[in-house]
């Protein structure tokens, strides 16, 4: 028995030196993202940024590379290809749901694999769609018929990036929607509907908030829905936007059908793997083991922090901020979607 406590201690004892044998201490660590400086993931990682540097043993300098080579396909692919090998953990990437639904939906251009990666931190995200106040809409519900017989504009970065999830939506509440491509990010979509080239945009929670909300305030944008949120596997209204209706909400009331069937599993699958875990801190799998552990320990930390948290709630909204035993089956849905579901998006994605 005290063979088997002594052993006990010596592991533990092993794996808190493990961790700490990795010292930042005067250098600079890189979170590389693959999209322009303010959109969802660059204002994520930003936020994100400070609360590292105090985490990660020695207190790095911790800053944002925003890598748009390419696109976010491209960027992600230039990343591994740099970097795929690195052992000390300081450049890491940052994925999201635009880098995740073109690997599920077998995009020709992607050439980063998922088993190549080491997941560290995961956060949720939501998305809150919005018009011109000239529009005329004050909600979406009440004034559907305003919104259905007009002829709406949408900027999109791609139909295998997370715009798919809009894109259906759209389709599946019978809206005349054009869509355009080459937008750089959803912050090419944000400036877009700025200019009034586009009618209707949509933006990720912490970039809604820093950039969209004060524009509400001013009387030039009218929010209209939420994406929801995912809770035990249905998707229910956001907690952060309690006044808003979430899309199957949204889709009932207007359509008055139950939002199920074909089209309503695939657009769940997608906002799964797109938004309940839609942005993570990855490290080359190759990285060493003292560094993943040293990197588990600083993202246990942070959601252990209350000051962190608070900081992190207010910029980028109350969802779940995923770590530990936890990252790999909620990287396996955030990186898959179910047969029936794939086969239906992909004649559908053909067809835009």
């Amino acid at each position: 028995m005290l063979n088997k406590l002594i052993a006990t201690l010596v592991a533990s004892v092993m794996m808190i030196s493990s961790a700490f044998a990795v010292d930042y201490s005067g250098k600079t660590v890189t979170m590389w993202i693959p999209f322009k400086a303010g959109g969802g993931s660059d204002t994520w990682a930003r936020a994100l940024a400070p609360i590292l540097s105090k985490s990660l043993p020695g207190n790095p300098s911790v800053v944002v590379k925003n890598v748009t080579e390419g696109k976010a396909i491209g960027a992600s692919n230039k990343y591994f290809a740099e970097h795929g090998k690195d052992k000390d953990g300081v450049v890491v990437f940052g994925t999201s749901g635009s880098v995740q639904l073109p690997f599920i939906f077998k995009d020709k251009r992607v050439r980063y694999r998922y088993k190549d990666m080491y997941p560290v931190f995961a956060s949720g995200t939501g998305g809150v769609v919005y018009v011109r106040s000239d529009s005329g809409v004050k909600d979406i519900i009440k004034d559907f018929n305003k919104i259905k017989s007009s002829k709406l504009v949408y900027g999109s970065q791609g139909k295998t990036s997370l715009d798919a999830v809009p894109i259906l939506a759209f389709d599946m509440l019978g809206m005349d929607t054009k869509v355009v491509y080459g937008m750089k990010g959803r912050k090419g979509g944000r400036a877009a509907i700025l200019r009034g080239e586009t009618t209707i945009d949509y933006q990720t929670t912490a970039s809604y908030l820093k950039h969209v909300k004060p524009l509400v305030g001013k009387g030039e944008m009218v929010p209209l829905m939420t994406w929801g949120a995912l809770k035990d596997g249905k998707v229910v209204r956001d907690p952060n936007f309690p006044n808003l209706p979430s899309f199957p909400e949204v889709y009932e009331k207007v359509t008055g059908k139950k939002f199920k069937g074909t089209e309503a599993k695939a657009w769940t699958a997608m906002f799964t793997a797109g938004f309940a875990t839609q942005k993570y801190i990855m490290l080359p799998k190759s990285a060493k083991s003292s560094v993943k552990k040293a990197w588990t320990k600083a993202a246990a930390n942070i959601v252990n922090d209350p000051s962190a948290m608070k900081v992190i709630n207010k910029k980028l909204g109350k969802y779940d901020q995923v770590t530990g035993k936890a990252l790999k089956p909620a990287l396996k849905k955030a990186t898959s979607i179910d047969s029936a579901s794939n086969k239906f998006l992909q004649a559908w994605k053909a067809k835009k």
